[in-house]
């Protein structure tokens, strides 16, 4: 039986991925081991690809995505001719939607996360914060910060709340933290800030310790926002994972000592920290699973911190 729409199992992805190999890069074949854990069919999959001499990474998407396959070929491709922490374009097939990377030879810093001490974590977010700043350097530019958007999207996540077409956890909490952003608001506005293209799905599993550095994964965002979006997911996926008792302050600090913002002042970077994690806060579903509820009761510390914790 066929995958439904949208989707692409592991089995037709293989076929695919085993096709594109054989033209792409003859001789002998090449195993091919699954990136990710789901067994279930996905809108993407992905492989390793290994023959004696010879591994890459295999990205493959569903017949439906075409579009999102030629879209993540061509940022990846535009971000690695100028950052070393990113893969290499191998190839790209857009009939097959089967995108060939350089592999990053190494675990993600969320498979180290379990087995680091607590000095270790410390330092490789340092690590991570310098990468990011090396990402947004690519098309960072200075622009006076404009908070109407950033309320108005507060706004809609609400009234989508209101007409059931989402869940908010507490959401007389929720509603209290937008109207103390909206107050803040006015202070901020036209303060000094940053604009750059963001990952926009940057977390501690899409960053790989390699022997050369980290090295980022799955870029396909083209399009610009705030920088603090990708710190703030970090540090949530950071806080997330810990199991000791850290404080939240010492891994914020850890990532931005690593970034070195040195144009944001304090009541920007506060109001920034709060409207992302109000963001994660919102996008918890109504059943959480482990992670989504670890992931909620960080973004509420860093709602709640009085302070700028990214300084």
């Amino acid at each position: 039986m066929s995958a439904p729409s949208g989707v692409l199992d592991k089995a037709g992805a293989r076929r695919i991925a085993r096709e594109v190999l054989a033209r792409e890069r003859p001789g002998a074949p090449f195993g091919l081991g699954c990136l990710k854990n789901r067994e279930d069919p996905m809108a993407s999959q992905v492989f390793c690809a290994d023959r004696p001499g010879t591994r890459l990474t295999v990205k493959l998407w569903a017949p439906e995505l075409a579009d999102k396959a030629a879209a993540q070929a061509a940022r990846h491709r535009a971000v690695a001719a100028r950052l070393m922490g990113a893969q290499e374009v191998l190839f790209f097939d857009p009939e097959a939607r089967c995108l060939g990377l350089s592999y990053a030879d190494g675990p993600t810093l969320s498979e180290l996360w379990p087995v680091l001490a607590p000095a270790a974590r410390i330092d490789r977010l340092h690590e991570a914060g310098r990468w990011l700043a090396e990402f947004h350097h690519l098309s960072r530019r200075d622009q006076p910060f404009r908070p109407a958007g950033q309320i108005a999207w507060l706004n809609r996540l609400e009234a989508w709340f209101d007409a059931g077409e989402r869940h908010i956890p507490d959401i007389a909490a929720f509603r209290a933290e937008v109207r103390a952003m909206e107050a803040l608001a006015a202070a901020v506005r036209r303060r000094p800030a940053q604009r750059a293209i963001t990952h926009r799905d940057l977390h501690l599993d899409n960053l790989v310790l390699t022997p050369a550095g980290l090295c980022g994964l799955d870029f396909e965002n083209p399009k610009e926002d705030e920088p603090y979006r990708d710190l703030v997911w970090l540090l949530i996926h950071a806080v997330s994972l810990a199991d000791d008792a850290t404080p939240l302050s010492d891994f914020a600090a850890a990532l931005a000592r690593g970034y070195g913002d040195g144009v944001t002042e304090p009541p920007l970077r506060l109001f920034l920290q709060r409207l992302f994690a109000l963001g994660v806060w919102a996008a918890t579903p109504e059943a959480p699973s482990l992670r989504q509820s670890a992931r909620y009761a960080a973004a509420r510390e860093i709602v709640a911190a009085p302070e700028p914790l990214l300084v």
